[in-house]
C-alpha cells in the first residue's frame, strides 16, 4: 500500500471531536475548517492530516481520533517554548506540506521563521491587515468617542486599542504573506492585496467547504416568516450593524410588521460599567423603542439552529464594512435564503446583483432599505434569487470538488 501524503494544518482552535474527547465545549466559529476536513477524509483518504491548535489548557497534548492526529498546546505558551514545540512536531512527521488556516496569530508566522517557507501553503481567510484600516465601521472617531466608557479605558478596550490589535495582527499576517511562495485564496479581492505583498507568488484559488446542515436543507418561501431579517454578526462596528439600524426606520415605514433576529447576546441591556463602547453607541440608537422592540437577539447558536434562522428568515444581511468572503452569506445562498449585502471586498465574487443575491455600497442605507423591501413585496423576485444564489453556491461548495482542489494543491507544493 503506498504510503499516505502527510499534511500538517495549523489552525486557530480546536476541532469538535477533539473537544468531545476532552469534555469541553465544542466551538461555534471555523466550520469551513471542519468542512474541508470532512471533504478530504471522504473523496482524499490518502491524506494523511496532522492537525496543531492552540486551546485554554495547561499541558500539550497529542491524540489519535479518526485516522488523523491533533496536537494542542496552550494558548499562553510563550514563544521560545511553542518555536521549540513546533519545531518538534515538524521533525517528528516530516510532513510533504503544511498548510496556514489564517495568518494573524502567531504560531503561523512562528512556524515559517523556525521551520522555513518550504512546502507552506497558506489560506487567507479575513485578511486582519487590509481590515484593520476600516475597523470603525465609517463612525467618525469623535462621534463614537463620545460613549467612550470607563470599562474600555480601564481595561485598555476601546475601539482604538482594537484597532491597534488588529493592526499588530497585520504586521504578521503582511510579513507572513510576503515571505510565502504559496498563497490559497477564495476572491479577485484577497489576490490583489496579496499580489500587492508578493507579486512573485503563486495563488491557489481554493473554495471552501460548509457544514454538513447546509446542504442538506432548502429555504422556501411558503415556510419563511414574512418580513422577517436575519443577521449573523454584529458584535463590533466594522461588522456594520450601526448601518443597518439606520436602515430599518424604511424598511418599518413599508412593512409596520417588520421583525429582526440577530446571532450574539444583548449587549446593550449590559449594566453602562460593564458596556463596551461601541454596545453604548447601539444602545443610543436602539433606545428608540419602534427599533429596539423588533430587534431580537438570539445569543449563541449550533449548526443546526443557525441554519433553521436562515431557513426561516424572509431576507438574510450583510452589512459588513469590509468582507473578504462572509461565510454567512455562502451558507444563506447555499441553503437559497434571499440575500442582501454591502458590496464591499470580494462580496462582487459571491453575488452577482439581482441573480444570486443584491448588492449596494455599505454606505448607502437608504439602498439597503430598498432591496430588502423590494424583495418582500415581489415573490418572483425573491424566488428567483433564491434558485439563482442555490445553483452558484452549490458549484463553488461543491465538497467533492473542493477536496480534490485541496490535493492537487497539495501535490503540487509537494513536489517543489
Amino acid at each position: 500500500m503506498a504510503e499516505k501524503m502527510k499534511v500538517i494544518w495549523l489552525t486557530n482552535g480546536l476541532f469538535p471531536q477533539v473537544c468531545e474527547h476532552l469534555g469541553i465545549p465544542v466551538p461555534v466559529l471555523g466550520g469551513w475548517m471542519y468542512g474541508y476536513y470532512a471533504a478530504l477524509r471522504h473523496y482524499c483518504p490518502e491524506i494523511r492530516l496532522y492537525i496543531v491548535s492552540p486551546y485554554e489548557g495547561t499541558e500539550s497534548f497529542k491524540v489519535e481520533l479518526d485516522d488523523s492526529v491533533f496536537y494542542a498546546y496552550p494558548a499562553h505558551t510563550d514563544t521560545d517554548s511553542l518555536a521549540a514545540w513546533l519545531q518538534k512536531i515538524n521533525d517528528e512527521i516530516k510532513p510533504d506540506v503544511v498548510h496556514l488556516h489564517g495568518s494573524e496569530f502567531i504560531h503561523a508566522s512562528l512556524f515559517v521563521k523556525v521551520c522555513g517557507p518550504q512546502k507552506v501553503v497558506l489560506s487567507i481567510q479575513g485578511l486582519i491587515s487590509a481590515c484593520a484600516d476600516y475597523y470603525w465601521g465609517g463612525i467618525e472617531r469623535r462621534e463614537l468617542n463620545r460613549f467612550r466608557t470607563f470599562r474600555d479605558v480601564v481595561k485598555n478596550d476601546t475601539v482604538r486599542h482594537q484597532q491597534l490589535m488588529f493592526e499588530k495582527r497585520g504586521k504578521a499576517e503582511t510579513w507572513l504573506i510576503a515571505a510565502l511562495h504559496n498563497i490559497a485564496g477564495r476572491t479577485s479581492w484577497d489576490r490583489s492585496i496579496c499580489w500587492a505583498l508578493n507579486p512573485g507568488m503563486r495563488y491557489f484559488q481554493c473554495e471552501e467547504a460548509l457544514r454538513d446542515s447546509f446542504y442538506e436543507q432548502q429555504w422556501s418561501l411558503s415556510r419563511c416568516n414574512r418580513h422577517t431579517i436575519f443577521l449573523s454578526q454584529v458584535s463590533y462596528p466594522l461588522k456594520g450593524f450601526h448601518k443597518f439600524l439606520k436602515a430599518l426606520p424604511l424598511i418599518i415605514r413599508q412593512y409596520p410588521d417588520v421583525q429582526v433576529y440577530i446571532v450574539g447576546e444583548d449587549l446593550t441591556r449590559k449594566p453602562k460599567y460593564r458596556r463596551l463602547t461601541y454596545w453604548n453607541y447601539l444602545a443610543d440608537i436602539l433606545k428608540d423603542a419602534e427599533l429596539s422592540s423588533r430587534c431580537h437577539f438570539l445569543g449563541r447558536l449550533e449548526e443546526k439552529d443557525m441554519c433553521r434562522q436562515y431557513l426561516s428568515a424572509h431576507v438574510f444581511v450583510c452589512p459588513s464594512i469590509i468582507e473578504n468572503s462572509s461565510n454567512s452569506v455562502c451558507e444563506a445562498q447555499l441553503l437559497g435564503t434571499p440575500t442582501v449585502a454591502a458590496n464591499v471586498g470580494g462580496m462582487s465574487d459571491l453575488i452577482t446583483h439581482e441573480q444570486s443575491g443584491m448588492l449596494y455600497r455599505f454606505e448607502e442605507t437608504t439602498m439597503l432599505a430598498y432591496e430588502v423591501c423590494r424583495i418582500f413585496a415581489d415573490d418572483k423576485l425573491a424566488c428567483s434569487i433564491s434558485e439563482g444564489a442555490r445553483k452558484a453556491a452549490s458549484v463553488r461548495h461543491d465538497r467533492e470538488n473542493i477536496a480534490l482542489s485541496l490535493k492537487k494543491m497539495y501535490t503540487d507544493i509537494s513536489k517543489e
